[in-house]
């Protein structure tokens, strides 16, 4: 029996694949952050360094795009971050990288 979800295994084939995951609007990605993210992360600018669950900062400084987008669209299996994919479209998702990876330079 195996552990892992074989929608884990194309997610993160997907994520590896990605050419451009980052090209879109870091305005709606915040909208979008404000409304799904907020609960558990700290999404602010200038939001201090944690590590769980971590703030958006932290996630911009230690992770790429692609590892940000793999990471929403398919959460690690014992984490505790909701299957958001379920609510977020692929664009949507987009856009909520954008913002995360707008932070790395503020």
């Amino acid at each position: 029996m195996s552990l892992i979800r074989p929608t884990y295994l194309l997610g993160a084939l997907f994520a590896l694949t990605a050419t451009n995951v980052c090209a879109d609007d870091p305005a709606k990605g915040k909208v979008l952050a404000q409304e799904w993210c907020t609960r558990c992360h700290n999404i602010k600018p200038s939001g201090p360094f944690k590590q769980y669950p971590p703030s958006f900062t932290s996630i911009a400084v230690y992770r790429s795009s692609k590892q940000i987008y793999g990471r929403i669209m398919f959460p690690p299996l014992h984490s505790n971050m909701p299957e958001i994919s379920y609510v977020l479209t692929p664009g949507n998702v987009d856009n909520l990288v954008a913002y995360i990876m707008s932070l790395e330079t503020q």
